[in-house]
């Protein structure tokens, strides 16, 4: 009796309706959304590609030619404002490598200087191939004190592969045509030799031993390095010999100073690797005994002649000492303080 009490209480239980689950409550698509947002850390957006500066850079040095274009890796980084990191490393992305070239691979064992690599657009480059600041460059950069020929095999050799075979291509067409810069010379033969002009000349018996390269520009008639058209002036007139002296008794005339100029300038440069880049510091310095209006108005008639630019400095690279921005010229706002000779008149 008990065990059916017990069993029908059971049945009874089971079919009583079990109450159902309270129903969750929905949560919107934006709410969901907004709780993400306040848990998930807030990523930083990446900083502007420097790509696009970096082009307009290259295209308005492009611009204004000369001894601008191509501005080499450091001088590059200089005008965009950044640094050498930052730069190179633009340079090296995908939009970039479309439209510039390195004249030198900026990786490898022997990573060369920043001062010695140029940036030129992609569209330029038979006419940098055919430069003189190249050739210049290239020799500079291949030569050795005691070996200052160099085959034209040799002058190559760094060079990006296209770049390469185009400038290769240009040294042959320039023996071909007896064209070179006024501070290079040739050997014609099986295996040409190019040299600096200044590398060929000794000081004089008795002499001291000044730096070969103001030798040379010295003795070179200045009417040679003047652009094709330029009309001779009293300052390219041939230098008297040293050891000339008027009927007076007075001293002999000093040479011009255009030829001192360059002197100077072809020394300074070569100390220092070959970037053509002088600061008018330097130069003032080389040449004391000209005062200040007499070298600006002399040097004012070299940049009339397309032989010479100026360029300013912001500072970035290269931290300024007070007597560098006191031999600087001030023209339209900017401080020139760096001297280039120009390789497009």
């Amino acid at each position: 009796m008990t065990t059916s009490k017990t069993t029908a209480a059971r049945k009874s239980s089971a079919e009583k309706p079990k109450k159902a689950a309270a129903p969750r409550k929905a949560v919107a698509p934006k709410e969901k959304a907004l709780a993400k947002q306040k848990t998930a850390p807030r990523r930083k957006a990446p900083p502007p590609s420097p790509v696009p500066r970096l082009l307009g850079v290259l295209e308005s040095q492009e611009q204004l030619g000369g001894a601008s274009y191509p501005p080499t890796l450091e001088r590059l980084a200089e005008l965009t404002g950044e640094t050498l990191a930052v730069t190179s490393k633009a340079l090296n992305t995908k939009d970039a490598k479309a439209r510039v070239l390195l004249s030198r691979a900026a990786g490898g064992k022997k990573k060369p200087a920043p001062g010695a690599v140029l940036v030129l657009l992609k569209e330029d480059l038979q006419a940098v191939a055919q430069s003189d600041r190249l050739l210049e460059m290239q020799l500079q950069s291949a030569r050795k004190p005691d070996a200052p020929a160099v085959e034209l095999a040799q002058l190559p050799k760094g060079l990006a592969p296209a770049l390469g075979r185009a400038f290769k291509a240009a040294l042959e067409q320039r023996i071909a045509e007896r064209h070179l810069p006024g501070t290079i010379g040739v050997v014609t033969g099986k295996k040409p030799l190019f040299f600096f002009l200044a590398d060929a000349v000794l000081p004089a018996a008795g002499e001291p031993a000044l730096p070969a390269a103001i030798a040379a520009a010295t003795d070179v008639d200045p009417r040679s390095t003047a652009p094709a058209g330029a009309r001779p002036t009293a300052l390219d007139a041939p230098a008297e010999p040293a050891s000339a002296t008027p009927s007076n008794g007075a001293p002999a005339p000093a040479a011009p100073f255009a030829a001192r100029f360059d002197a100077a300038f072809t020394a300074l440069d070569r100390a220092s690797g070959g970037l053509n880049y002088v600061t008018l510091r330097a130069l003032r310095a080389a040449l004391p005994d000209v005062p200040r209006a007499v070298f600006d108005a002399e040097l004012a008639v070299l940049r009339r002649q397309r032989r010479y630019s100026l360029d300013p400095s912001d500072g970035r690279h290269h931290q300024m000492a007070d007597a560098e921005r006191d031999a600087g010229i001030l023209e339209a706002g900017n401080l020139l303080v760096y001297v280039a000779r120009r390789h497009d008149a």
